[in-house]
């Protein structure tokens, strides 16, 4: 059943059990200011501010990096005014999509390689699902990639059969994180009935493994930063983390029970292959040409400067899956001009 024209905010009681999921701030559509947390009232100068939805909470590292695209952006281009308020997957791309286009076409979604392809087709499970489908939402540029995979503490982990029967923290749903996890649990490795999964935010996890009431988790590897990728959660050196490789016919079981299509990724040397969890800037079919082309001009010029973000045109066009109608065609235009045929 398609969704209605706008879809509810989850409610602060909601928002207090996982706020770490869809940031503190969410108020509504339009009115979420700069900094995530400001509401603002409509004006003839908001009209023309661009929005680009992060799909990372107010707190977490993926978020300062999409803040930091929109910071050094807005200072560098001739892009309109800027705002980047964290809103979770699915619900910033569910809340726009029936929106008027000439309303819609300021909002732009960053995501993800498990949302992507199911957003364009209306797929997803029910907690974690597109209703509507959205072909005209298309791919501009691949952004970073943070890898993600399920790991214990302390023992060294060399296949998925260590996980059966262990306990294993994971983000509550509605997340992509979670959906990720599933998936690799049940198609990847086909375990899923032998692991236990225990809702839990990343804040609450170092007191879980203290009291012993968790085995491991799953998150994503690190982020990006100065100096390389550093790790999301915090290290400990008495119990360090040790991910479960994903090897290649797990990915390829994934791929074939699911509406998308991911990679693997190797960040960090020394760490086993783990899941691709890349994030890319996508728009919508009537959003501003002259807009979407700044943006890949910069990106082009200044991807090297910032963390984790592509250092050529070639790691811009890189997404798995991607087909050429998922292209915006000034995207397409950008990479065909430079010698990528998309």
């Amino acid at each position: 059943m398609p969704l209605p024209p706008t879809v509810d905010v989850p409610s602060f009681d909601m928002m207090e059990r996982r706020d770490f999921l869809t940031g503190a701030c969410l108020l509504s559509i339009g009115l979420i200011g700069a900094s995530g947390c400001t509401a603002k009232s409509p004006n003839d100068d908001e009209k023309t501010m661009l929005t680009i939805y992060s799909p990372a909470p107010p707190n977490n590292p993926m978020h300062t990096l999409n803040l930091l695209l929109a910071e050094a952006a807005s200072e560098g281009t001739a892009l309109a005014p800027m705002e980047i308020p964290p809103m979770a997957l699915p619900q910033s791309i569910n809340t726009v999509s029936g929106k008027p286009p000439e309303e819609r076409s300021r909002y732009w979604p960053i995501v993800t390689t498990v949302d992507f392809a199911p957003a364009r087709l209306g797929a997803g499970p029910d907690w974690h699902g597109y209703p509507r489908p959205c072909p005209d939402l298309k791919f501009v540029s691949r952004l970073y990639d943070v890898g993600f995979g399920i790991a214990l503490w302390g023992e060294a982990v060399t296949g998925p059969d260590q996980l059966r029967g262990k306990r294993i923290a994971v983000p509550p749903r509605p997340s992509a994180v979670r959906l990720m996890t599933e998936v690799l649990l049940r198609d990847g490795w086909g375990i899923a009935d032998e692991v236990t999964l225990i809702d839990m935010i990343p804040p609450q996890i170092a007191a879980a493994r203290a009291a012993g009431d968790i085995d491991g988790t799953s998150w994503n590897l690190a982020v990006p930063g100065e100096g390389g990728h550093r790790p999301m959660l915090p290290a400990d050196p008495n119990a360090p983390l040790h991910y479960a490789p994903v090897e290649a016919a797990a990915l390829a079981r994934i791929n074939a029970a699911n509406p998308f299509t991911l990679s693997l990724s190797q960040l960090v040397e020394g760490a086993p292959p783990l899941l691709s969890f890349a994030q890319a800037l996508a728009v919508w079919d009537e959003s501003d040409g002259t807009q979407i082309g700044e943006m890949l001009e910069f990106i082009e010029a200044n991807g090297s400067n910032l963390p984790g973000f592509p250092k050529s045109v070639a790691e811009m066009a890189s997404w798995p899956g991607l087909t050429s109608d998922a292209i915006h065609p000034i995207a397409r235009a950008f990479f065909k001009a430079r010698g990528i045929e998309m």
